[in-house]
C-alpha cells in the first residue's frame, strides 16, 4: 500500500529543520534576552575555545586576577590578552582592521571604547548585569559600559601637611600659604586637563575662566611624571600637594606605610574605565561570557581586591571612602567618556592660554 505524505506535515518538518540549523548572527548573540541565554552561550563558547582582550589595565594587579578566575569559572575558554596603553590599543586594532584581520572580541579602556564606537567598531550588546547599572554608567546605545571607575583628588605629604590643614575645597587652593607648593600632571586628559574641566562643568565658562586665572597665580608647577608617578614625587617630599590624582593610588601608598594622604575636593571629577565587543568579534559567545563575567559583581569583586574602584553600585572599593558615600565624599561628577573625548582639545587649549605649556 502506497502513502501519501500530507504536504502540510512536510512543510512544517522543513521549517522545524531550519529553525534548529538556524545560526544566530554576532549581533544576535550579543543581544539575546531569552531563558536559554545562559546554555546558548556556553553551547557556542566551548566551540570557540577562547576569548581574546584587549586592555589598558595593569596584568599583574588586574588582568591575571581576572583571566584566572574567569577561566576557573569556565574551564573551556582561554582567556588570551594584549596588553597596551588606550593609544598602542587603538592603533594594533584599527591596523588589523584595515588589513581585514579580525583577532580581538572584548576592548577595553574609555578612548579604545570611544575611539571604535566613532569608527563603528562597536557591538550593541546587552548584559543582565547591567540592569544594576546606573544610566550615567553605560552607553545609552549599548555600546558600552563602565567596568571601573577613578575619582580625582589632591594628594599631600603629610611629613608637611597636617590632616585639618589641607585644603578641603577648591577656594583653598588660592590661599597664598600654597604657592609654589602644588603640582600637576600636564600631559593626559586625567591631570591638569581634567581638573580644568571640572572646573568649568562646575562653576561655568566665566566664573571658571575667573578661577583658573586665580589660580595659576598659585604656580602650580607642571610636572612631566604620570598621576601615580607624581604621588610618589609627594612620597618622595618633592612637592607637598598633587592636583587631581586618583585616590586609590595614595590610598595604597598610605597602607604601605608612606607619608601621604588624599582629600577629596568636591564635587569629585571621575573618567570611567569601560569595555565593550568588537563589532567584527570572532568569538561572540565566549565575549558575551567575558562581558557578563566583568561587568557582574563576581567579576567587580576581582576589581575590588586588585584595588581597582568597581563601578557596580552594589560592589563597594576595597576601602569604602575611595568611592561616593563611603564616608570622605558625597559628590562625584561623572564624565562620560565621549565628553573627555569631545572636550579635551578645549581643555587643552584652557591649560595652555592660562597656565602655559
Amino acid at each position: 500500500m502506497t502513502h501519501r505524505l500530507n504536504p502540510f506535515i512536510v512543510l512544517l518538518a522543513f521549517a522545524c529543520a531550519a529553525t534548529q540549523v538556524h545560526a544566530l548572527t554576532t549581533e544576535e548573540i550579543a543581544l539575546l534576552n531569552r531563558p536559554d541565554r545562559q546554555k546558548i552561550l556556553e553551547e557556542g563558547a566551548r566551540k570557540e575555545g577562547k576569548v581574546v582582550w584587549y586592555t589598558p589595565l595593569i596584568v599583574n594587579q588586574a588582568v591575571r586576577p581576572l583571566k584566572e578566575t574567569f577561566e576557573k569559572k569556565y574551564p573551556y575558554i582561554k582567556v588570551d590578552f594584549h596588553r597596551a596603553n588606550s593609544r598602542g590599543l587603538v592603533q594594533k586594532w584599527l591596523a588589523e582592521n584595515a588589513a581585514k584581520r579580525y583577532e580581538v572580541d572584548v576592548v577595553g579602556g574609555s578612548e579604545v571604547t570611544m575611539l571604535g564606537k566613532k569608527a563603528g567598531l562597536m557591538l550593541r550588546f546587552a548584559s543582565p548585569s547591567l540592569r544594576d547599572f546606573p544610566a550615567e554608567l553605560k552607553d545609552p546605545q549599548g555600546l558600552w559600559s563602565t567596568t571601573n571607575l577613578y575619582f580625582m583628588t589632591l594628594a599631600y605629604n603629610t611629613r608637611r601637611i597636617r590632616a585639618n590643614e589641607a585644603p578641603k575645597s577648591y577656594e583653598d587652593l588660592l590661599n597664598p600659604k600654597w604657592k609654589g607648593r602644588m603640582a600637576w600632571h600636564m600631559g593626559s586628559n586625567t591631570g591638569a586637563p581634567l581638573f580644568i574641566g571640572n572646573i568649568i562643568t562646575v562653576m561655568g565658562e566665566k566664573a571658571g575662566t575667573a578661577y583658573l586665572q586665580n589660580l595659576a597665580k598659585q604656580s602650580v608647577i607642571s610636572a612631566t611624571a604620570s598621576a601615580r608617578g607624581i604621588v610618589d614625587l609627594v612620597v618622595a617630599g618633592e612637592y607637598d600637594i598633587a592636583i587631581n590624582i586618583f585616590n586609590n593610588h595614595a590610598e595604597i601608598s598610605k597602607d604601605a606605610g608612606a607619608p601621604v594622604d588624599w582629600q577629596p575636593l568636591e564635587p569629585v571629577p571621575s573618567p570611567m574605565g569601560t569595555t565593550g565587543v568588537a563589532k567584527t568579534a570572532p568569538r561572540p559567545h565566549a565575549a558575551m561570557l567575558f562581558t557578563d563575567f566583568l561587568l557582574s559583581e563576581e567579576g567587580q569583586r576581582v576589581f575590588q581586591r586588585a584595588d581597582y574602584l568597581p563601578a557596580h553600585p552594589k560592589v563597594a572599593a576595597q576601602t569604602p571612602a575611595l568611592k561616593p558615600g563611603g564616608g570622605r565624599f558625597a559628590k562625584a561628577n561623572y564624565f562620560h567618556p565621549e565628553i573627555v573625548m569631545e572636550q579635551s582639545d578645549k581643555w587643552l587649549a584652557v591649560q595652555e592660554k592660562i597656565f602655559g605649556k
